[in-house]
């Protein structure tokens, strides 16, 4: 009886872990000095937050406030960037996901690019590129249904691209994306295991507002121009 009862509370456990998994990443510090090899492979999880007719986004990521583990990113040319190094310059900083299939993304650079015009001096910016959003040959990340979803934005510019399956793969695109689409941000990219992607929030065009304790100050699942801008605005007022 006593092993029957066990068994049953540690089934009830293992159901809670597994459920609370499906609502966000544990989230650590990830730091490292080299970047990850070209011919390593990457994951292609699905996205969380689909759940809940695609209302399960907010729910990820870090919230207002929250501590943000050190990690670090490399560009496509391999330039080193860490979070805590970022954050000695006692500025800002906004971090904007995207990738080369994301209709949403690819439309909001020119205003990404405008906010960089305007705080260039006071807030450091960059780009990061993540799994991607819309691919030719692989379900869409964002699909409830395992299914190759293209944008119907993309078919009208001719935006085409098949998901990266390694590491170097991914890089090649993000230049692709950053040169195409006239990015003046640095880029970092994000790794095979897809750490920033999962951890921030897994939308394809998360902005992040960091102060440079590391806490989040504002986050945007879907970036939008005006609040970031307003916000932006705000937090240079409060910190003089």
């Amino acid at each position: 009886m006593n092993l029957k009862i066990t068994g049953h509370l540690l089934g009830m456990l293992l159901l809670v872990l597994l459920v609370s998994c499906r609502t966000n990443y544990n989230a650590h510090s990830n730091v490292t000095n080299q970047p990850p090899s070209d011919q390593e492979k990457i994951d292609l999880p699905v996205s969380q937050g689909v759940g809940n007719n695609y209302k399960d986004f907010e729910k990820l990521g870090y919230q207002k406030e929250a501590k943000i583990p050190n990690f670090t990113l490399f560009s496509p040319e391999g330039l080193k960037f860490t979070l805590s190094e970022a954050l000695t310059k006692k500025k800002p900083l906004l971090l904007i996901s995207g990738s080369y299939t994301c209709d949403i993304s690819r439309h909001n650079i020119a205003d990404i690019n405008a906010l960089i015009g305007k705080y260039k001096d006071k807030v450091t910016i960059y780009m990061v590129y993540t799994i991607d959003a819309h691919p030719s040959d692989t379900p869409s990340p964002y699909s409830k249904n395992n299914k190759v979803e293209i944008a119907p934005a993309n078919v009208k510019e001719h935006i085409e691209a098949q998901q990266p399956k390694t590491y170097g793969e991914r890089k090649t695109l993000a230049k692709k994306w950053q040169q195409q689409n006239y990015i003046i941000a640095p880029v970092l990219v994000d790794g095979p295991t897809n750490d920033f992607w999962l951890s921030f929030g897994q939308a394809p065009n998360m902005a992040y507002l960091i102060d440079p304790d590391g806490t989040v100050y504002y986050k945007q699942t879907w970036l939008k121009y005006v609040s970031l801008d307003n916000t932006i605005k705000t937090w240079l007022r409060e910190h003089p």
